[in-house]
């Protein structure tokens, strides 16, 4: 199995998940091809076949957004607007929750 695929338990598949190598059941018949898509109805079948666990795509870990590139997306979204202007808080709010969430920052609620 390839470094980017993991055994996962059928308790543990949830929908959207991407399928890493072909299935095959014990008779050796395909039930899914590589890179089939999970969906609720496909699990319920992959019990009913008797199977206990799947090879499964791992996500790649998420890159830390660059701060340069987001401020300079931002300055390109809110440009009738300066990022210092105070008069016009509901836009300067707005621009900081798009910031916040853009450069993942936790947010009290």
């Amino acid at each position: 199995m390839s470094e980017n695929i993991e055994l996962v338990r059928l308790a543990h598949l949830f929908p959207g998940m991407v399928l890493g190598d072909v299935l095959l059941d014990a008779h050796g018949n395909m039930l899914l091809a590589e890179g089939a898509v999970l969906s609720e109805a496909t699990i319920g079948s992959l019990a009913r076949h008797g199977v206990a666990a799947v090879p499964i795509v791992r996500a790649a870990p998420a890159s830390e957004p660059d701060p340069d590139v987001v401020q300079k997306r931002l300055d390109h979204l809110f440009r009738r607007n300066e990022r210092e202007d105070h008069g016009d808080w509901a836009t300067g709010l707005l621009r900081g929750y798009v910031e916040d969430y853009r450069l993942r920052r936790e947010v009290a609620p």
